[in-house]
């Protein structure tokens, strides 16, 4: 059963960044750039090869980019050289952010990341994490499928390859997540992101 890690290393950027067109990244651009303040700080937290990291980068945010894959922050890295931007990538595991407290003004978790940690004690330590990172105010933006039953941890296939396994998740289990995480002031919902209906987390820090 490979890991995140192993997974991506073995498959490569090149072969991830073909998974997405330009269409629906515009499309999921569009969507958050609704959402996030023009002048603001923003974690990329398991951001590949800084598919959305460097666009938004362009749109003028002040972005840092977290993954554990380290070809992924090459990639990264590279690509935002090759553009002149200023955007600090990071190998790092979402359980541990290398960051200190209340860094950013807000935090985005894309494409099933979350879902990619196969049990809720490591969901609830990243909940925590990402809450710990956000600025008084600051809001997290989390994105997943959405499942007819939730708590199953099963094979997860990508473009017909079989992938990490996937935590399954609904509106009910995020609930009892958070409830578990100990993190009140929360949203989840189903939304069109990227032309898919997908369930979205938001958590805004209070405190």
């Amino acid at each position: 059963m490979k890991t995140p890690k192993e997974f991506y290393t073995e498959m490569g950027a090149d072969w991830l960044s073909r998974m997405k067109d330009n269409a629906i990244t515009e499309s999921e651009l569009s969507y958050l750039t609704k959402i996030l303040k023009n002048g603001s700080t923003i974690l990329d937290l398991a951001c590949g090869y800084g598919r959305l990291s460097i666009p938004l980068a362009e749109h003028g945010y002040t972005v840092y980019g977290v993954d554990i894959t380290p070809v992924f922050i090459e990639k990264a890295t590279q690509e935002a050289k090759k553009r002149n931007l200023n955007v600090e990538f990071k190998i790092g595991d979402m359980r541990n952010i290398p960051y200190p407290d209340a860094s950013f003004d807000y935090v985005i978790c894309m494409w099933n990341a979350f879902s990619e940690l196969s049990t809720e004690q490591v969901q609830i330590t990243v909940i925590n994490e990402i809450y710990r990172v956000l600025k008084k105010t600051g809001l997290a933006i989390i994105e997943m499928r959405n499942h007819r039953s939730s708590g199953l941890v099963e094979k997860n296939f990508i473009e017909r390859f079989e992938a990490m396994p996937s935590f399954n998740h609904t509106r009910g289990s995020i609930k009892r997540l958070m409830r578990l995480s100990r993190v009140t002031n929360f949203k989840v919902f189903i939304d069109d992101f990227g032309g898919r209906k997908r369930l979205i987390l938001e958590i805004l820090k209070t405190e």
